[in-house]
């Protein structure tokens, strides 16, 4: 069962994480940006979502295709595709538009474990569940799940919420001295429908184009399975596999696995600046 969202309706951006250390200020609510919204939503929503009382998707399982679109300034914005993927206990973002997929696993519910996949070269580079990442380990799935973290949402302020079931939509706003964001929420399936953060002179914005549950995902992970996977810290000991030469002079692995990419492979999101 495939539900179609209208681009022009769900605006939404990656939570950096290193926001969530600054103090918040007051937050101030932007009634009005919020109320253009919803007047959308409510003229243009798709009638099989809107009609839905009960949520008869499964928030475990699912697909969700989302449009980023980053503005600097008033340049014209760069736009690039992500699909959000979850499969039981785990969680897969694919970049179509450079041809990567990294997947996180809960492993015994505590820790995270996981992997980069290279689509089209079919190889894979595996970390260990609970190893450190440049420094970092990754200790919050929600983040992964939902592309926002809990503690980010419950920091947020709820102005308003409105529908019921798949479509029940909260409306959070967010504010401290170096950032300004406003969120259309849907807490039943756990996705973002909306997210715009302005930051300084950048304005980053995703659009939820459609959640599907009719999707074969089991095939979807089985598949990349299959790749020929190479541990994380053997990559240091082969001088001689040209892929993993290129994947590390690209900077795909050591730019950091938290991130998503743009247009040309650079990775972004999470404070990594390329």
């Amino acid at each position: 069962m495939k539900y179609l969202v209208l681009p022009s309706l769900a605006l939404a951006t990656y939570v950096i994480s290193a926001l969530l250390t600054v103090a918040p200020s007051h937050a101030t609510s932007v009634t009005a940006d919020l109320d253009t919204h919803s007047s959308n939503l409510d003229s243009n929503l798709d009638s099989n979502l809107d009609t839905h009382t009960k949520c008869e998707l499964e928030a475990g399982n699912l697909k969700a295709d989302y449009t980023v679109t980053t503005r600097r300034g008033f340049t014209p914005g760069n736009s690039t595709e992500i699909s959000l993927m979850r499969y039981n206990n785990t969680v897969a973002h694919q970049y179509p538009q450079v041809g990567i997929t990294e997947t996180w696993t809960m492993v015994r519910n505590k820790l995270i474990k996981p992997v980069r996949y290279f689509d089209k070269h079919e190889r894979a580079i595996e970390y260990q569940p609970g190893e450190s990442i440049h420094g970092r380990v990754e200790k919050d799935f929600s983040f992964r799940y939902q592309l926002i973290s809990n503690t980010l949402l419950n920091k947020m302020t709820l102005e308003r919420s409105e529908g019921k079931g798949c479509m029940k939509i909260e409306y959070l706003t967010y504010q401290n001295s170096k950032v300004d964001m406003t969120l259309a929420w849907l807490p039943e399936l756990k996705l973002i429908q909306q997210f715009r953060v302005n930051e300084k002179n950048t304005t980053r914005e995703w659009s939820l184009v459609s959640v599907n549950d009719n999707v074969n995902l089991e095939a979807f992970f089985e598949s990349r399975g299959k790749y020929k996977a190479t541990d994380y810290a053997d990559i240091g000991d082969d001088h001689t596999d040209p892929f993993l030469t290129n994947m590390v002079n690209q900077g795909f692995i050591e730019a950091g696995a938290s991130g998503f990419y743009d247009q040309n492979g650079n990775a972004i999101g999470e404070g990594h600046r390329h």
